[in-house]
C-alpha cells in the first residue's frame, strides 16, 4: 500500500499563470514558483483576479495539483487573471500580498477541505469557492458526519471508533469490515478486511490516527454530483481488474474502473439517490460549490446506504463530478465558472 503523509511547508510558492500556456501546472510551478519575498504581483486592468490555492501540505497534494491544473486553465479561458499559490504555512501573508478578488479553493484534504482555509478567508473577508467552516470540518470527519446522517434518517453502515490508545488486539466488529481514517480523503488509508484474510488488528499501526471500523456493505457504488445545492445526476462505478472498492489507484489511474453515466438503475433508486444527496447537502449547509455524495446500492434490499459526502471532489480529467454535470450539458469550464460565481465568505 502506498504511504501518504502530511508535510510541513514553511513557505508558499506563487506563480503568475497568465504565461503558462499548455505547460502542466506542476511543471510550471516547479520552474517558476517564487516565495513571497521574490514574487511581484502586477494587476491586469479590467480583469478580476482569482487566486487558485492548491497543492499544499496534505496527503492529497498530488491530486490537488491535478485538479488545480484544469481549474487554472478554465479560469484563464474565462478571462480572469490567475495566480496559483502552492500553500505553505505563510498562506495568510501570501494572500494579503496579492489581494485577490476571489479565492478558488482547490485544496484536497487537510487545511483546505477541513475548514482551515475557509476560516482564514472569512477573517480576511475574501470570497472563496466551496463550503464554509462548519460544513467543511464536519463533512471531513467521518465520525461527526455519521452523526448528522443518522440524526436525519439517512441509512449508513454500523461503525465503531477505534483509537490506538484503546489497545484493541482482536477484530473490533465481525468480519468483513472496512477501516477508514477519520480525517482523510481519496480513500487514503482505507482497508477492507474479509473473513480469511491474513490480517491481525493487533498489528495495525494507525498510520493516519483514529479510525472508524465499519461493517462492509456489499453492493453497487453510486456517485451523485450536487452543484450549488442541486443534484445533477447519478453515476455508477463498475470496478475492474479485481478491485474490491473505489480506492486511490482506481480513482486516479486509468483502466481500473468503468463509469456508467447515467447509472443504469431503477428510476425509483435513481431519484432516491438524487433526493438524499440534496437532503444531505442541506443538512450540512453545503449550498455552494460542487459536492460529491457517495452511496452503496444493495439490489437485494432495493435500498441505498450513504458512504460519505465530499465537499472538495476531484476536478481532474478522470474525476466524476465534471462527468456527471455533463449530463446537463455543462462543460468543465462552465462548471468552474458556476462554482466561482457562487463564491462567498461567511460573516
Amino acid at each position: 500500500m502506498k504511504n501518504f503523509n502530511t508535510v510541513y511547508i514553511s513557505e508558499s510558492k506563487l506563480v503568475d499563470c497568465m504565461q503558462k500556456g499548455n505547460t502542466k501546472l506542476a511543471e510550471y510551478l516547479q520552474k517558476n514558483g517564487l516565495n513571497i519575498s521574490e514574487f511581484k504581483f502586477v494587476p491586469i486592468l479590467k480583469k478580476k483576479h482569482v487566486a487558485v490555492i492548491g497543492a499544499g501540505m496534505s496527503a492529497e497534494r498530488e491530486i490537488s495539483l491535478m485538479s488545480s491544473s484544469g481549474v487554472v486553465n478554465s479560469l484563464i479561458e474565462l478571462g480572469y487573471q490567475v495566480t496559483f499559490i502552492d500553500m505553505g504555512a505563510d498562506i495568510a501573508q501570501a494572500i494579503a500580498m496579492i489581494k485577490p478578488d476571489i479565492v478558488y479553493n482547490s485544496l484536497h484534504g487537510t487545511y483546505g477541505e477541513d475548514g482551515c482555509l475557509p476560516g482564514l478567508l472569512n477573517i480576511m473577508r475574501i470570497p472563496y469557492t466551496g463550503c464554509g467552516v462548519m460544513a467543511s470540518s464536519i463533512a471531513f470527519n467521518k465520525k461527526e458526519s455519521a452523526k448528522i446522517f443518522r440524526a436525519n434518517g439517512i441509512k449508513l453502515a454500523d461503525s465503531v471508533e477505534v483509537k490506538k490508545i484503546d489497545n484493541i488486539k482482536t477484530d473490533p466488529i465481525p468480519r468483513p469490515y472496512v477501516i477508514k481514517p477519520l480525517t482523510q480523503g481519496s480513500s487514503i488509508g482505507v482497508e477492507v478486511v474479509f473473513e480469511g484474510d491474513d490480517f491481525s488488528f493487533a498489528e495495525y499501526d494507525f498510520p493516519y490516527g483514529n479510525i472508524l471500523v465499519e461493517e462492509y456493505l456489499k453492493g453497487r457504488e453510486l456517485q451523485v454530483a450536487v452543484l450549488n445545492g442541486k443534484a445533477m445526476g447519478v453515476l455508477e462505478i463498475k470496478l475492474l481488474k479485481g478491485k474490491i472498492f473505489y480506492d486511490y489507484e482506481v480513482k486516479y489511474t486509468e483502466g481500473f474502473a468503468e463509469h456508467i453515466c447515467p447509472a443504469l438503475i431503477p428510476k425509483s433508486i435513481y431519484n432516491k439517490a438524487l433526493n438524499i444527496a440534496e437532503q444531505a447537502c442541506k443538512n450540512f449547509e453545503c449550498d455552494t460549490g460542487i459536492i460529491r455524495v457517495e452511496f452503496i446500492y444493495n439490489e437485494d434490499e432495493q435500498e441505498i446506504y450513504m458512504l460519505e459526502i465530499n465537499t472538495h471532489p476531484g476536478m481532474t480529467t478522470m474525476s466524476i463530478c465534471p462527468e456527471i454535470v455533463g449530463l446537463q450539458g455543462i462543460s468543465y469550464t462552465s462548471l468552474v465558472d458556476l462554482v466561482l460565481k457562487n463564491a462567498k465568505f461567511e460573516g
